[in-house]
Protein backbone atom coordinates (compact mmCIF):
# COMPACT_ATOMS: atom_id res chain seq x y z
CA UNK A 1 0.00 0.00 0.00
CA UNK A 2 2.74 2.44 0.85
CA UNK A 3 4.28 1.48 -2.68
CA UNK A 4 1.11 2.25 -4.02
CA UNK A 5 0.86 5.70 -2.50
CA UNK A 6 4.21 6.49 -3.40
CA UNK A 7 3.51 6.26 -6.89
CA UNK A 8 0.74 8.22 -7.33
CA UNK A 9 2.18 10.90 -5.26
CA UNK A 10 4.93 10.91 -7.65
CA UNK A 11 3.75 9.94 -10.71
CA UNK A 12 3.78 13.38 -13.38
CA UNK A 13 1.49 11.86 -16.47
CA UNK A 14 -1.68 13.93 -16.49
CA UNK A 15 -4.45 11.31 -17.10
CA UNK A 16 -6.63 12.43 -20.14
CA UNK A 17 -9.29 15.96 -19.97
CA UNK A 18 -12.03 14.54 -18.17
CA UNK A 19 -13.42 17.22 -16.35
CA UNK A 20 -13.03 17.01 -12.61
CA UNK A 21 -15.12 15.97 -9.69
CA UNK A 22 -15.16 19.61 -7.84
CA UNK A 23 -16.56 17.66 -4.44
CA UNK A 24 -13.20 14.83 -4.70
CA UNK A 25 -10.34 18.61 -5.55
CA UNK A 26 -12.18 21.14 -3.90
CA UNK A 27 -11.38 21.32 0.03
CA UNK A 28 -11.70 23.60 2.55
CA UNK A 29 -9.51 24.27 5.84
CA UNK A 30 -9.44 26.64 8.81
CA UNK A 31 -5.69 28.83 8.91
CA UNK A 32 -4.95 28.01 12.38
CA UNK A 33 -1.72 29.82 12.29
CA UNK A 34 0.73 31.87 10.77
CA UNK A 35 4.20 32.18 10.47
CA UNK A 36 4.57 35.64 8.83
CA UNK A 37 8.52 35.53 8.88
CA UNK A 38 8.63 31.93 7.29
CA UNK A 39 5.50 33.47 5.30
CA UNK A 40 3.92 29.94 5.77
CA UNK A 41 0.33 29.66 6.78
CA UNK A 42 -0.95 26.17 8.88
CA UNK A 43 -4.28 25.33 7.65
CA UNK A 44 -6.45 22.74 9.59
CA UNK A 45 -8.07 20.23 7.22
CA UNK A 46 -10.37 17.23 7.10
CA UNK A 47 -10.80 15.17 4.10
CA UNK A 48 -9.71 12.16 2.82
CA UNK A 49 -8.03 12.73 -0.62
CA UNK A 50 -5.86 15.26 1.54
CA UNK A 51 -3.08 11.80 1.71
CA UNK A 52 -2.65 12.78 -2.07
CA UNK A 53 -1.08 16.03 -1.28
CA UNK A 54 2.94 16.03 -1.47
CA UNK A 55 5.36 18.75 -1.24
CA UNK A 56 5.96 20.97 -4.11
CA UNK A 57 2.24 20.48 -4.80
CA UNK A 58 0.82 23.82 -6.49
CA UNK A 59 -2.37 25.41 -4.46
CA UNK A 60 -5.10 28.21 -4.58
CA UNK A 61 -6.95 28.88 -2.01
CA UNK A 62 -9.50 31.80 -1.98
CA UNK A 63 -12.02 33.52 0.88
CA UNK A 64 -15.33 32.08 0.81
CA UNK A 65 -16.94 35.95 1.51
CA UNK A 66 -14.33 36.96 -1.79
CA UNK A 67 -14.19 33.71 -3.86
CA UNK A 68 -12.94 35.49 -7.13
CA UNK A 69 -9.59 36.92 -4.96
CA UNK A 70 -7.53 33.98 -4.96
CA UNK A 71 -4.20 33.26 -3.96
CA UNK A 72 -1.34 30.71 -5.08
CA UNK A 73 0.78 28.67 -2.45
CA UNK A 74 2.70 25.52 -2.15
CA UNK A 75 2.38 22.84 -0.36
CA UNK A 76 5.12 22.16 2.36
CA UNK A 77 4.28 19.60 4.74
CA UNK A 78 1.37 17.67 5.38
CA UNK A 79 -0.10 15.55 8.57
CA UNK A 80 -3.38 13.88 9.17
CA UNK A 81 -4.85 17.05 10.19
CA UNK A 82 -2.97 19.90 9.01
CA UNK A 83 -1.28 21.63 5.65
CA UNK A 84 1.40 23.52 5.66
CA UNK A 85 1.31 25.92 2.99
CA UNK A 86 4.46 28.53 1.68
CA UNK A 87 3.16 32.19 0.33
CA UNK A 88 5.08 33.57 -2.00
CA UNK A 89 3.06 36.64 -2.66
CA UNK A 90 2.61 36.53 1.25
CA UNK A 91 2.17 40.34 1.87
CA UNK A 92 -0.95 40.32 -1.40
CA UNK A 93 -2.04 37.68 -0.50
CA UNK A 94 -2.24 38.49 3.87
CA UNK A 95 -4.70 41.52 2.03
CA UNK A 96 -6.48 40.02 -0.75
CA UNK A 97 -7.70 36.81 1.01
CA UNK A 98 -7.87 38.54 4.09
CA UNK A 99 -5.47 35.78 6.07
CA UNK A 100 -5.66 35.66 9.86
CA UNK A 101 -5.94 32.46 12.11
CA UNK A 102 -9.15 31.44 11.90
CA UNK A 103 -9.81 32.36 8.19
CA UNK A 104 -12.07 29.70 6.48
CA UNK A 105 -10.43 28.91 3.62
CA UNK A 106 -11.55 27.05 0.13
CA UNK A 107 -8.91 25.43 -2.00
CA UNK A 108 -8.14 23.64 -5.10
CA UNK A 109 -5.03 21.74 -6.17
CA UNK A 110 -4.26 21.26 -10.03
CA UNK A 111 -1.67 18.67 -9.11
CA UNK A 112 -4.36 16.79 -6.57
CA UNK A 113 -6.73 16.63 -9.83
CA UNK A 114 -4.07 15.06 -11.89
CA UNK A 115 -3.11 12.39 -9.52
CA UNK A 116 -6.91 11.80 -8.43
CA UNK A 117 -7.47 10.96 -12.12
CA UNK A 118 -4.38 8.89 -11.90
CA UNK A 119 -5.75 7.40 -9.15
CA UNK A 120 -9.41 6.86 -10.66
CA UNK A 121 -8.10 5.12 -13.51
CA UNK A 122 -5.65 2.61 -11.17
CA UNK A 123 -8.70 2.12 -9.08
CA UNK A 124 -10.90 0.79 -12.25
CA UNK A 125 -7.87 -1.89 -12.74
CA UNK A 126 -7.47 -2.78 -9.51
CA UNK A 127 -11.17 -3.13 -9.46
CA UNK A 128 -10.96 -5.60 -12.56
CA UNK A 129 -8.49 -7.57 -10.66
CA UNK A 130 -10.59 -8.10 -7.78
CA UNK A 131 -13.42 -9.13 -10.06
CA UNK A 132 -10.99 -11.92 -11.68
CA UNK A 133 -9.98 -12.56 -8.38
CA UNK A 134 -13.19 -13.17 -6.43
CA UNK A 135 -14.24 -15.17 -9.04
CA UNK A 136 -11.37 -17.36 -8.87
CA UNK A 137 -11.83 -17.54 -5.14
CA UNK A 138 -14.89 -18.16 -5.62
CA UNK A 139 -14.24 -20.88 -7.93
CA UNK A 140 -11.87 -22.22 -5.59
CA UNK A 141 -14.17 -22.31 -2.67
CA UNK A 142 -16.61 -24.48 -4.96
CA UNK A 143 -13.87 -27.26 -4.98
CA UNK A 144 -12.78 -26.92 -1.35
CA UNK A 145 -16.52 -27.05 -0.62
CA UNK A 146 -17.03 -30.21 -3.00
CA UNK A 147 -14.26 -32.03 -1.80
CA UNK A 148 -16.49 -33.24 1.28
CA UNK A 149 -18.83 -34.45 -1.06
CA UNK A 150 -15.64 -36.49 -3.42
CA UNK A 151 -14.43 -38.16 -0.51
CA UNK A 152 -17.99 -39.45 0.91
CA UNK A 153 -18.28 -40.67 -2.73
CA UNK A 154 -15.15 -42.41 -3.12
CA UNK A 155 -15.65 -43.91 0.68
CA UNK A 156 -19.13 -45.31 -0.78
CA UNK A 157 -17.87 -46.48 -3.83
CA UNK A 158 -14.91 -48.30 -1.86
CA UNK A 159 -16.90 -49.64 0.79
CA UNK A 160 -19.42 -51.31 -1.41
CA UNK A 161 -16.29 -52.94 -3.01
CA UNK A 162 -14.80 -53.66 -0.09
CA UNK A 163 -18.29 -55.70 0.92
CA UNK A 164 -18.37 -57.47 -1.82
CA UNK A 165 -14.84 -58.34 -1.78
CA UNK A 166 -15.50 -59.64 1.75
CA UNK A 167 -18.67 -61.49 0.74
CA UNK A 168 -16.77 -63.28 -1.90
CA UNK A 169 -13.53 -64.27 0.57
CA UNK A 170 -16.66 -65.52 3.21
CA UNK A 171 -17.63 -67.58 -0.03
CA UNK A 172 -14.47 -68.74 -1.04
CA UNK A 173 -14.25 -69.62 2.90
CA UNK A 174 -17.48 -71.39 2.69
CA UNK A 175 -16.52 -73.57 -0.52
CA UNK A 176 -13.12 -74.86 1.09
CA UNK A 177 -14.81 -75.77 4.43
CA UNK A 178 -17.12 -77.98 2.28
CA UNK A 179 -14.88 -79.36 0.43
CA UNK A 180 -13.05 -80.38 3.64
CA UNK A 181 -15.97 -82.18 5.32
CA UNK A 182 -16.45 -83.67 2.43
CA UNK A 183 -13.09 -85.25 1.69
CA UNK A 184 -13.06 -86.07 5.62
CA UNK A 185 -16.24 -87.72 5.59
CA UNK A 186 -15.29 -89.43 2.60
CA UNK A 187 -12.04 -90.77 4.59
CA UNK A 188 -13.86 -91.40 7.33
CA UNK A 189 -15.95 -93.69 4.98
CA UNK A 190 -13.30 -95.12 2.99
CA UNK A 191 -11.09 -96.05 6.30
CA UNK A 192 -14.27 -97.82 7.64
CA UNK A 193 -14.22 -100.19 4.63
CA UNK A 194 -11.02 -100.86 4.46
CA UNK A 195 -10.87 -101.85 8.84
CA UNK A 196 -14.34 -103.99 7.24
CA UNK A 197 -11.77 -105.05 4.46
CA UNK A 198 -9.00 -105.75 6.39
CA UNK A 199 -11.41 -107.81 8.55
CA UNK A 200 -12.88 -110.04 6.14
CA UNK A 201 -9.72 -111.14 5.10
CA UNK A 202 -8.64 -112.24 8.24
CA UNK A 203 -11.80 -113.88 8.28
CA UNK A 204 -11.34 -116.15 4.98
CA UNK A 205 -7.87 -116.06 4.50
CA UNK A 206 -6.60 -120.21 3.15
CA UNK A 207 -3.56 -121.08 4.41
CA UNK A 208 -1.51 -122.91 2.40
CA UNK A 209 -1.01 -126.29 4.31
CA UNK A 210 -2.78 -127.31 7.35
CA UNK A 211 1.12 -129.74 9.03
CA UNK A 212 2.76 -127.20 11.18
CA UNK A 213 6.29 -127.63 11.94
CA UNK A 214 6.78 -129.14 15.73
CA UNK A 215 10.13 -127.85 17.10
CA UNK A 216 10.42 -130.46 20.26
CA UNK A 217 14.27 -130.61 19.80
CA UNK A 218 16.97 -128.26 19.88
CA UNK A 219 18.10 -130.08 16.65
CA UNK A 220 16.33 -128.22 13.62
CA UNK A 221 17.20 -132.13 11.95
CA UNK A 222 14.87 -133.27 14.19
CA UNK A 223 11.96 -131.31 13.39
CA UNK A 224 9.11 -132.73 11.70
CA UNK A 225 5.58 -131.37 10.61
CA UNK A 226 2.78 -132.87 11.92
Amino acid sequence: MRLLLLFLLTINVYAGNKPFDEKSVLFAGRVSRINKVAELIRIKIDFENSKYLSSKDQVEFWNETYPDKKCLGFVEGRSANYLLIKVPDYTNCIIKVHLAVGTYLHLYSNDLERKLKVAEELVEVLLKKRLALRARLSRYQKEVDSYVEKLDAVNKRYEILRQKLELEWQAEISALEEDKTTSYLQYKHSQARLNELEHKLQIYRVQDENLVEDRWSLDPKLYFKK
